[in-house]
């Protein structure tokens, strides 16, 4: 299988640095690949990075996300040290960003179907820029047709 889901890439720029990534056997999200992201991370964890989306979504003000430090692409697959985790985590990111409102999306398995663009399982931290005067909700994929 595939580390990056062409399909599911955004714009030009995120579909070049995923078939870069892919020619070079890279998985962005992995330890040993975080020189790659290293100004985008925020904080981590013992399992966990934090870090800013480089390809935010549209009409977002904030868009994090939650990687585990394993490479897993399912979270039945998470250690259970890992899964236990992840909820204080999300607290932490509440009180970090000052958050009152927040949308927590992820997408697990095969990525052909559920949208995703890369193979490591990540959790979206979102929120939307509902001052912005060309307002337009979050859209985040949840499936998807193989093309």
């Amino acid at each position: 299988m595939s580390l990056y889901y062409f399909p599911a890439a955004r714009g030009d720029d995120q579909l070049n640095k995923m078939q870069d990534l892919e020619t070079k056997g890279i998985c962005i999200f992995c330890p040993e690949s975080l020189s790659e992201i290293k100004k985008e991370i925020i904080f981590t964890t013992r399992n966990w990075i934090v870090k800013h989306n480089g390809y935010p979504y549209k009409s977002t003000k904030l868009h994090v996300l939650i990687v585990p430090k394993k490479h897993v692409s399912t979270i039945s697959e998470l250690p259970k040290e890992t899964q236990a985790e992840f909820l204080p985590l999300v607290s932490r990111c509440e009180k970090q960003f000052n958050l009152k409102s927040y949308g927590l999306a992820a997408r697990s398995g095969d990525m052909r179907y559920n949208g995703a663009s890369v193979e490591h399982l990540h959790f979206h931290l979102v929120v939307g820029d509902i001052e912005s005067e060309d307002f337009e909700p979050v859209r985040f994929k949840l499936s998807s047709r193989p093309s």
